[in-house]
């Protein structure tokens, strides 16, 4: 048993593994976390703060406590949330799992990716109307603000879309 276990270290160590360690290293979350299980992360990851398994229970009309607490227990097993010291549950790290692919952590706030692109597009389209538009005005520039307000508005389209659309 002791040489079993000095052989898995030292695998680790020389940087060979066995594919039972691969696979815990590599956890599908896309397949891990379905249904009840999301609900319980996207009400967590909306809280933003610990919460019991009563809690839990009440916030999403689950049958009993302990159908909370089994779904508490799966996400802890795979570390996406951690017990604190008062037996809550808090998240331990975000995942990507469905629409959250759509959205990025800038610290305490969600955002939609598109966000970011809305925004740098809108910057530089700002950017050319102050700069280098002039009258009276060419094809190129005609052309250049047509794509412009296009591109800009596209991309805060989807912002709203992908804002509406949030899970949490």
């Amino acid at each position: 048993m002791v040489q079993q276990s000095l052989k898995l270290h030292l695998r680790r160590v020389q940087g060979f593994s066995t594919t039972k360690e691969k696979d815990s290293e590599n956890i599908n979350y896309e397949s891990a976390i379905k249904g009840t299980t999301l609900d319980v992360y996207f009400f967590l990851l909306k809280k933003r703060e610990a919460a019991g398994v009563r809690e839990v229970q009440r916030e999403l009309n689950l049958s009993s406590p302990s159908v909370a607490s089994y779904h508490l227990e799966k996400l802890e097993s795979l570390s996406i949330i951690r017990k604190n010291r008062f037996g809550n549950y808090e998240l331990a790290k975000k995942v990507d799992i469905g629409a959250l692919k759509q959205f990025i952590l800038i610290g305490n706030y969600t955002l939609p990716r598109f966000s970011l692109y809305a925004t740098f597009i809108t910057i530089f389209f700002l950017g050319y109307l102050i700069f280098f538009l002039t009258f009276p005005l060419s094809v190129g520039e005609i052309f250049a603000l047509i794509f412009g307000l296009f591109s800009v508005a596209i991309c805060w389209i989807e912002t709203f879309l992908c804002w509406n659309s949030k899970p949490f």
